[in-house]
């Protein structure tokens, strides 16, 4: 399991690399040019992007550091990241679509067009794809990485020998 929740945290990080750095059409349409085309008209990377992609690329390295050192703190570290991240998505994405939003978040988000998955009715913003595919992406990385690290803990303590 810990394998697989490594692997589910390096797909999770190469596809927000993915949407970042080049136009998909409404899958990525965002306020921001990605990066590549940004880089290719000359604006370059500011240290905000550079941050970003540090920070979204962070809890992949360190579960990648638990599957192959076998570092139970480092796999609690990405899952706490992980665990913020997606605090912040809910609170971004899912409680304006639950409990409806303010007109200039409707106005903010009706900028480009965007595929959705999920509809949009009222004051009620749907996640656009692109997103719901992260919160996906983020949550099985969540879900894996806890059971794996359980197994670890529990492996290391002697239960799991036969």
């Amino acid at each position: 399991m810990l394998r697989r929740s490594a692997w589910l945290q390096v797909l999770l990080t190469a596809y927000l690399w993915l949407v970042a750095s080049v136009p998909l059409g409404n899958w990525n349409r965002q306020r921001d040019p990605q990066l590549i085309p940004a880089l290719l008209q000359g604006q370059g990377i500011g240290a905000g992007d550079l941050a970003l992609l540090a920070f979204i690329s962070l809890p992949a390295v360190l579960f990648w550091l638990a599957y192959k050192s076998r570092w139970f703190w480092s796999g609690v570290a990405a899952l706490l990241v992980d665990v913020v991240w997606l605090g912040l998505q809910i609170q971004s994405w899912w409680i304006p679509y639950v409990l409806g939003t303010s007109i200039r978040w409707q106005l903010e988000y009706a900028k480009g067009p965007t595929t959705k998955v999920l509809p949009s009715f009222g004051n009620h913003v749907a996640p656009d794809g692109m997103h719901f595919a992260i919160h996906v992406l983020l949550v099985a990385a969540l879900i894996t990485g806890v059971v794996a690290l359980r197994q670890m803990r529990r492996n290391s303590q002697g239960y799991g020998v036969k």
